[in-house]
């Protein structure tokens, strides 16, 4: 997709932004809530 010879690269990509570290803390199992806009749950943190 970008030029480069298949198979040639290989790579791993992850991110551990502040939504994850925040659900580790609390016990929390769906990152989807953070972005629900549901005042009643953000208000919490």
């Amino acid at each position: 997709a970008v030029g480069y010879p298949e198979g040639k690269y290989s790579g791993l990509a992850f991110g551990l932004g502040v939504e994850r570290m925040v659900m580790l803390k609390y016990g929390i199992h769906d990152i989807r809530l953070f972005y629900d806009n549901d005042l009643r749950f953000l208000r919490q943190f």
